[in-house]
Formats: structure tokens, sequence, C-alpha cells
């Protein structure tokens, strides 16, 4: 399914800023994904005055997408991106949507700019993909596990065999995740 109504028009960006979506919130989980797009400076955000949650996924097939709506203008979005869309109704920066994916220029500021947008976020939402292979039992594990200490349970082959599966997920491939999680662990140890 694309986009049968007009496409969105981007509008260009100052200096030092980048575009926030506010996702508008439906009761109906499978309603049509409503949102807008709005101009937002990385100055305000350091001041703590506006908060914003960053989404870090992986794309999925660029050729298998859904339609999401900013006003009366549409966007393909891919169908992994569409599903953690379907959970999220709040303000996030979004990298496939929030920055023009068709101005190469535009792409390459914004590039440099994603330190600082993951780093001033107030939240950074992960979407590691649809429930499968047990992967909430294996949460739940992790979870446990980084509170209180083992549950025993990681010894059940299910439950090593769900957490594996998690940390096969393409996410976890990502190279910027990676290098995070290294730097993460060498300022801890």
């Amino acid at each position: 399914m694309s986009c049968a109504i007009s496409p969105y028009c981007y509008r260009t960006l100052s200096p030092d800023n980048i575009r926030l979506l506010r996702l508008l919130p439906h009761k109906n989980e499978t309603h049509p994904i409503q949102c807008e797009l709005f101009e937002y400076s990385l100055q305000e955000s350091v001041r703590g005055t506006h908060l914003y949650e960053a989404l870090s996924y992986v794309w999925g097939d660029p050729k298998e997408t859904l339609p999401i709506y900013i006003g009366k203008h549409c966007v393909n979005v891919t169908v992994n991106l569409h599903a953690a869309l379907l959970r999220l109704r709040d303000r996030s920066w979004i990298d496939a949507i929030c920055i023009n994916q068709e101005n190469k220029q535009e792409k390459e500021q914004q590039i440099q700019l994603m330190a600082r947008i993951y780093g001033q976020a107030n939240r950074v939402v992960v979407w590691l993909g649809e429930a499968a292979d047990n992967s909430d039992k294996a949460l739940e594990e992790i979870r446990f596990a980084g509170g209180k200490g083992s549950t025993n349970s990681s010894t059940n082959k299910t439950i090593q065999q769900a957490v594996l599966a998690l940390l096969q997920r393409p996410w976890f491939r990502r190279i910027w995740v990676r290098e995070q999680t290294l730097d993460n662990i060498r300022r801890n140890y």
C-alpha cells in the first residue's frame, strides 16, 4: 500500500534545527497514523524547556511500506517503523520522517547532529520489532537479572534461546549501537 494523496513537502530547516514528529492519539491502534511535523531548535533542548524522545530502530525493507499522514499529506514508511508508530503517541524524533530523505544536503547536515539529537533527548526509545521467539520472556529475564540478579530461570533452555534470539535481532548489529555499547562499558568499568 502506498500514498494515494499528495506527498508531504518539507520546508528548509534553519541551522542547528531539527524536525520533531507529534503522533496524534487515537484509541484504536489500527486507525491510520495521523501526525504533525514541526521545527525544533536543539538550543531549546539544552535548556531542558521542551523534552522529546528519539526512536532508535531498524528501518526494514524499503520496498515494504505503509502510509502515515502528516496533516492532509501522505508519507510512506517501512512496515517496521509503522509497527513502532502504532505503539508510540508522543513528540518524537524519527530519522526516516523528520529528515527530508530526498534532500541530500539536509541529510548530511542532520546526520552530523545525530549524536546531539540522541544525547539531548529526554528518552531514547528502542524498537526491536514485534514480539516473537519468546522475546517478552527474554526482556523480562533481562530486566529481572539487571535489577535483582538472576531468577534461576536463566538455566531454562527456552529462556536462554529467547535471550539469544532477541540479541540477534538486526538492531543489535548496527555499528553505532555497538560503538555506544562499548563506550558505556568503558565508562562503567
